[in-house]
């Protein structure tokens, strides 16, 4: 059925263009008969030379007669015209090799999607490898433009990274060009099947927090897809305090702004010296230093279940002599079931550890099961 339409509209193609040859090579012919007449006629190259001229788009001679300078006119528009074709032909003929010759893209399973590039997102990388070393994962990198400047990136931090190119990361980490705002991008991506989304802000844009609520919406409407995972893990980068709330209602679950914190740890710094080296070590992954871990409910043993935190303290701390050793641990407090964190409570604020509580501990490496 849609293969007459189509032999059709080619053949249609075929006689347009057929006809505009062969009234340009008419125009051309009759242009040079005009000039070459007479005694004092211009040389036939010459008219050539002058026609090429004119459909490049530039003003030769003036032709003599006013037949001539009317022929010379419709070149013009013509020119202007064949020219703008040909263009439109060559760069569509680009687009369409490069949209050919997209990376594939791989179907991933508990991977980390980042969102958007900055001057943050080398750092995050570099993080999130040197934290699942142990356990590598994907990391997914997709951005609306290519990442220009990597090396300023690296350099701009204020921890130096190891990798001062893109190919120099792992195969495990993929940089995708797209549009992170369109549903058919998270999808093919497997957002659904992510670990956790980072929404970082798109400083190349007016209103990044904003950009930032539109690609939430569309995670949060790929949860609803039958089939698909119902919770994907979404934090995003704040610039505007005010946009806060339209984050959180756009189904952001964490939102961090790097003006709340920097403003806390300048002001215990104040206090308390080096306190802010305290925190980069807490933020850092690395041998030599700490970071704060989860140990699920199931992940710890059935009976502690019911114990305060002084006990729960006194256990993890005899667990950790003789069996973490060489990873110490310290248990810093609770996630309740809500997921309320409790910071070294007070027996007021928790009396004892429920079933769906999870243990905040701190380690020199990563700890998500104890027995």
């Amino acid at each position: 059925m849609t293969v007459m339409p189509t032999l059709k509209r080619k053949l249609r193609q075929r006689l347009i263009a057929l006809t505009v040859a062969l009234t340009l090579a008419g125009v051309v012919g009759l242009l040079v008969w005009q000039e070459g007449r007479g005694a004092d006629g211009t040389a036939p190259e010459e008219v050539l030379e002058n026609i090429v001229i004119t459909l490049m788009g530039e003003y030769p001679d003036k032709p003599k007669s006013p037949v001539g300078r009317v022929l010379q006119l419709l070149l013009l528009v013509s020119g202007t015209f064949i020219f703008g074709a040909i263009s439109g032909r060559i760069s569509a003929l680009f687009v369409t090799r490069a949209l050919r010759s997209e990376t594939h893209v791989s179907v991933f399973q508990n991977h980390i999607i980042i969102c958007n590039w900055n001057d943050k997102a080398a750092g995050i990388i570099d993080q999130l490898l040197e934290g699942n070393k142990n356990s590598p994962i994907d990391i997914v990198v997709v951005a609306a433009s290519a990442v220009a400047d990597f090396g300023a990136d690296i350099r701009s931090r204020a921890v130096p990274s190891r990798y001062t190119n893109p190919k120099d990361f792992p195969d495990r980490v993929h940089f995708v060009q797209d549009d992170p705002t369109h549903h058919a991008t998270l999808e093919r991506l497997c957002a659904p099947q992510a670990k956790a989304v980072i929404l970082l802000a798109d400083e190349d844009t007016e209103a990044p927090d904003e950009k930032n609520a539109l690609i939430a919406l569309a995670i949060k409407h790929l949860e609803r897809l039958p089939g698909l995972q119902t919770d994907i893990h979404v934090i995003a980068e704040l610039v505007n305090l005010s946009r806060r709330r339209h984050l959180q209602e756009a189904g952001v679950d964490e939102v961090v702004s790097a003006r709340d914190y920097s403003a806390g740890i300048m002001a215990q710094s104040a206090m308390f010296k080096n306190m802010s080296v305290v925190y980069q070590q807490l933020l850092t992954y690395s041998d030599d230093s700490n970071e704060f871990y989860f140990i699920d409910p199931g992940r710890y043993p059935s009976h502690l279940e019911g114990k305060t935190f002084a006990e729960l303290s006194h256990w993890v701390s005899t667990y950790s002599a003789t069996h973490q050793a060489d990873n110490p641990l310290l248990l810093l407090g609770v996630r309740r079931g809500s997921g309320e964190i409790l910071l070294n409570p007070k027996p007021q604020s928790f009396a004892c550890l429920a079933t769906d509580d999870a243990l905040v501990v701190m380690a020199f490496r990563k700890v998500d099961q104890i027995n």
